[in-house]
């Protein structure tokens, strides 16, 4: 059954399926550390929302969003894939209540690097912004 704002949790069950599934299978786009990060993540979110009837958070369906299209694409795809994650991360940063930690978490999500030039990158992308480049 669907809430107001078109909630279904068995819509939301389905879809983590099909996402753990993609994760699981995808063994050539991202290193095999990520890949188990990432399917532990989504395996434990399907658990609680399966076991428990939690409904995940805005910040855990957007990263459901984003895993689903770092494993959705074709390796020809990367460019668009990066567009993507960074159209995310300004959202994150210029949001009503801005979350830079959470856009360097979801930097480190794509990009296979350190804590430090994570915080960088999101830095100079938030220096970008308030500038207008």
């Amino acid at each position: 059954m669907s809430g107001a704002n078109g909630y279904s949790h068995d819509n939301v069950i389905d879809k983590l399926i099909k996402l753990n599934e993609r994760i699981a299978v995808d063994v050539d786009l991202v290193d095999d550390e990520g890949r188990e990060k990432d399917l532990i993540w989504c395996q434990r979110l399907l658990t609680d929302v399966k076991d428990s009837g939690l409904v995940p958070s805005k910040e855990e369906f957007v990263m459901a969003n984003l895993m689903w299209k770092k494993y959705g694409f074709l390796p020809t795809d990367r460019k668009s894939t990066e567009e993507n994650m960074w159209k995310l991360i300004d959202g994150m940063l210029t949001q009503q209540n801005p979350t830079k930690i959470g856009a360097i978490k979801m930097y480190r999500r794509f990009v296979k690097c350190s804590l430090k030039e994570a915080k960088e990158m999101v830095d100079a992308r938030e220096i970008k912004i308030k500038r207008g480049w």
